[in-house]
């Protein structure tokens, strides 16, 4: 049985794609752009979604920051 040319460029392209590593899965560079880029949508909806995200990313952000200092600093 022979492969077709498209079983042959998907079985290269899965061989040649890079492994993630602890640094990509660690990476802020997408939330940091996300908070500082410039949004302009004219629709207020969507401008107050990402408002509330930038909202939820940051509480988020700081609950952990101070969970981890609390386990660090008060075990």
């Amino acid at each position: 049985m022979q492969k077709s040319d498209t079983d042959t460029m998907r079985s290269e392209k899965v061989m040649s794609s890079k492994r993630n590593t602890l640094k990509d899965y660690f990476s802020l560079m997408p939330v940091l752009t996300y908070f500082f880029t410039k949004k302009n949508p004219k629709n207020f909806n969507v401008r107050a979604m990402h408002t509330i995200n930038k909202i939820s990313i940051s509480v988020f952000v700081l609950g952990m920051l101070f969970f981890i200092i609390k386990k660090i600093f008060l075990s």
